[in-house]
């Protein structure tokens, strides 16, 4: 608290932000099955009581977390690809590196998506399966247009 009045809430993005960044480091250390909702809400600063508010359930949670690392790691890769011009097998090394850039960047994140939620069972194998899908095919189109 500032100055003897009530903390300041945060947006409800902001706050969202803060409890998935926590899940991302707990489900990574732990695994989805042995991270708590107590850890995670402690590590993002928040109650319990919230995160269930704003994400339902460990399960929700999980696949949130999975969507977003994927989304930004997909997002890094095209952008790396699609804002560059020049050959395709330029773009193709630049989407490579992008990708294994941001997973050495992101330890965390990218142990959830090649390890934690590959290994769960559906429905998180599936959402990983769909990231590698989306990728695979990004990176099939720049090597064939490399090969044209």
């Amino acid at each position: 608290m500032v100055g003897g009045g009530k903390a300041r809430r945060l947006p409800r993005v902001v706050r969202e932000r803060q409890m998935l960044d926590a899940a991302v480091r707990s489900f990574a250390r732990h695994g989805y099955q042995a991270a708590s909702m107590d850890e995670i809400a402690e590590l993002a600063g928040v109650s319990k009581p919230l995160v269930y508010l704003y994400l339902n359930s460990k399960e929700e949670l999980f696949t949130a977390v999975i969507r977003r690392e994927a989304q930004a790691l997909l997002g890094v890769v095209a952008e790396a690809v699609v804002g560059r011009g020049g050959p395709p097998d330029e773009r193709l090394w630049a989407g490579l590196l992008a990708f294994f850039s941001y997973a050495a960047e992101h330890p965390d994140a990218w142990t959830v998506l090649s390890v934690r939620a590959r290994t769960q069972g559906e429905p998180f194998a599936g959402e990983a399966a769909r990231m590698r899908d989306e990728i695979t095919a990004f990176v099939a189109g720049l090597i064939g247009e490399a090969a044209r």
